[in-house]
């Protein structure tokens, strides 16, 4: 089932999609397989292994989800607040908004999900494999259960980048500057 849903999502390369067993009596046109003995062999052997997650890994640790019912902040829907036009439109308003969710993601710890993938990535690395964690979540627990590699598409509410000349810092104080005391 796992395998199903990762190549109906188009997370299995065809390389691994070619090899998977099909149902008997099925034509190309069918499901990918869910043969879970097949993507074992296959792992077994792929030395350069990418992990890909995003909100439902760290729904679990009880992190709102950006579109789902934790999707809204005050009267704004989350999305129309992270962007470089409503920082540009009304500063103030989306540095309340990322202060916010970095005090609530202050309270949040590492499920067993994020913790099994940085244990992967630490095994797989011991024979000499790669794994890259990629993730859609800005919430840094993949970093906190261990994981190493990784590449946060959408960056993280830990780290700051100034508009000016581009430095880029992280930063973990509550709150991150003092015109936002109280503003949680």
């Amino acid at each position: 089932m796992i395998v199903r849903q990762l190549a109906c999502r188009g997370l299995i390369n065809s390389h691994l999609h070619a090899h998977l067993k099909r149902p008997r009596g099925s034509q190309d046109m069918a499901r990918p397989s869910s043969d879970l003995a097949a993507f074992r062999e296959i792992f077994s052997k792929a030395n350069n292994i990418a992990i890909i997650t995003g909100a439902g890994v760290s729904a679990e640790s009880g992190v709102p989800t950006f579109r789902g019912a934790g999707g809204y902040w005050r009267t704004w829907q989350a999305q129309r607040l992270a962007t470089p036009e409503a920082f540009s439109r009304n500063p103030s308003l989306v540095w309340e908004f990322y202060h916010y969710r970095r005090e609530v993601m202050l309270t949040k710890n590492p499920n067993a999900a994020h913790m099994a993938i940085a244990e992967c990535e630490d095994r797989l690395s011991k024979q000499g494999r790669q794994v890259t964690v990629i993730t859609q979540n800005i919430d840094e627990l993949h970093r906190r259960a261990g994981s190493e590699n990784m590449l946060e598409l959408h960056g993280s509410l830990f780290k700051t980048r100034c508009m000016s000349c581009g430095h880029e810092a992280a930063n973990y104080k509550s709150p991150i500057c003092a015109a936002l005391e109280g503003k949680g």
